[in-house]
């Protein structure tokens, strides 16, 4: 007979100056607390996706009850490997209840309802037709169709709603890049640059692996996190 697999525990670590800046910039007191939105790039196990589900869902609990959010990625199975899977975890080991709907793609928990979406071509933004939503979330943002960023943006109607987008770097002429990042300041939304020294849980050992394994331009987008062009 197999054994019951147990329940995983999130494990909380020590974050960093970013970690926390990416946790906590919506509360009152901040000086972002009135910005639409934030938006984190940098290089790749910086630690920036555990610090976004971590303030998306004290941020969303603490602020709405009987809203909807969306949540998206490139699929719906990184999505859930990515995101859902150390949500569920996070919310678990913070005691919120919560109901995890796998057919139907979409979660409740603080009285909220949390809709998960694949966004990987332009017909992608079809699915949020009709959504209004008080948030939206949005892992691996850049690997995202530009039809569906500006789609969900436009779902997030509710008075007090907020953008919570990362990524790591691609093409410097990319959407995310130009229009999102380097007008950051004109549309009131945060922007927060991570490196693999952002992450405290990563050794001196696995950040020289990274620096050895990675060169040209995947060294400078992956590492140095930097929007480079494909040589």
């Amino acid at each position: 007979m197999m054994a019951k697999r147990k329940n995983k525990c999130f494990r909380f670590k020590p974050f960093s100056i970013k970690q926390k800046k990416a946790i906590n910039w919506w509360m009152p007191g901040s000086p972002y607390s009135d910005y639409d939105g934030i938006v984190a790039d940098g290089s790749i196990r910086s630690g920036k996706t555990i610090a976004f589900i971590l303030g998306f869902v004290l941020w969303s609990t603490k602020t709405f009850t009987g809203e909807n959010f969306i949540i998206s990625g490139k699929s719906i199975g990184a999505l859930k490997r990515n995101v859902v899977n150390p949500m569920l975890l996070i919310l678990r080991a913070i005691k919120i209840a919560f109901n995890y709907n796998r057919s139907e793609n979409y979660l409740e928990f603080g009285g909220n309802t949390y809709y998960l979406f694949g966004a990987n071509n332009e017909a992608s933004q079809d699915v949020l037709q009709g959504i209004t939503a008080a948030g939206w979330l949005g892992d691996e943002v850049a690997l995202q169709p530009q039809s569906f960023i500006e789609q969900a943006i436009g779902r997030c109607s509710v008075e007090g709603s907020k953008f919570w987008l990362n990524c790591n770097p691609e093409n410097p002429q990319h959407y995310v890049k130009v229009d999102l990042i380097d007008k950051a300041k004109d549309k009131h939304l945060l922007h927060i640059h991570f490196t693999l020294d952002d992450n405290l849980t990563l050794s001196q050992k696995i950040k020289d692996r990274y620096k050895r394994m990675f060169a040209g331009v995947w060294f400078k987008r992956f590492i140095l996190g930097l929007w480079v062009a494909a040589e």
